[in-house]
């Protein structure tokens, strides 16, 4: 069925600033001793860096307050740190979008550990997917980064499932990074989002 999409990235579109990093300050200032971690962190993003490991492992040792924190502290972080960064003028064209009959997916190399807890009129969450052990999410990546063209195979494996087929014309996709050019040329209208203030202008591809 033809559909109408709105696709929306996360970190610096719906929010201002980068998700992870922010998990990584909020379990800091509740776990100061943790500090000594970030050491395991630096040496595995030299090793990502130096293409001795695989960026998989790098983004693990980032997100590892993910295998101490319960659902609830997770749901705490998503609810008192993300949700206060959201742009709101970027949340409210959200919203618009839902009302005027679009789907909505946000698709982002954030990880759904923390993005399921997304309370915004949403259909689908496409996030980068860590391990579920015992019913708990753990920091282990799995899969690839949702970056890139990761996004887009993602995006038509779902909408595939669903038995959909997106409406290039009337559907829209807001990032603020030249990363998601190829989630952006997915759609015929492509929304930039400032960084600074979120502001929106149309997104100029080659």
């Amino acid at each position: 069925m033809l559909t109408k999409f709105a696709f929306f990235d996360f970190d610096d579109t719906l929010i201002h600033g980068d998700s992870g990093g922010k998990l990584l300050k909020y379990y800091l200032k509740k776990h100061p001793l943790s500090v000594f971690k970030l050491f395991k962190v630096v040496y595995h993003y030299a090793l990502y860096l130096l293409k001795i490991e695989p960026l998989n492992k790098a983004k693990s040792a980032w997100l590892y307050p993910l295998d101490k924190m319960s659902d609830q502290e997770i749901e705490k972080f998503y609810q008192e740190v993300l949700e206060p960064c959201y742009y709101l003028n970027v949340i409210e064209e959200l919203k618009k979008k839902k009302a005027e009959g679009y789907t909505i997916y946000i698709c982002s190399a954030s990880v759904e550990a923390y993005l399921r807890f997304c309370k915004l009129p949403v259909d689908e969450i496409l996030g980068t997917k860590t391990v579920i052990k015992d019913g708990k999410y753990t920091s282990q990546m799995i899969g690839k980064n949702c970056k890139n063209e990761e996004k887009v195979k993602r995006i038509q494996e779902v909408i595939k499932n669903h038995n959909l087929e997106i409406d290039y014309d009337l559907s829209y996709a807001y990032s603020d990074s030249l990363h998601d050019i190829p989630m952006l040329k997915m759609v015929k209208n492509r929304i930039k989002i400032d960084t600074k203030d979120g502001h929106m202008s149309t997104f100029e591809i080659e």
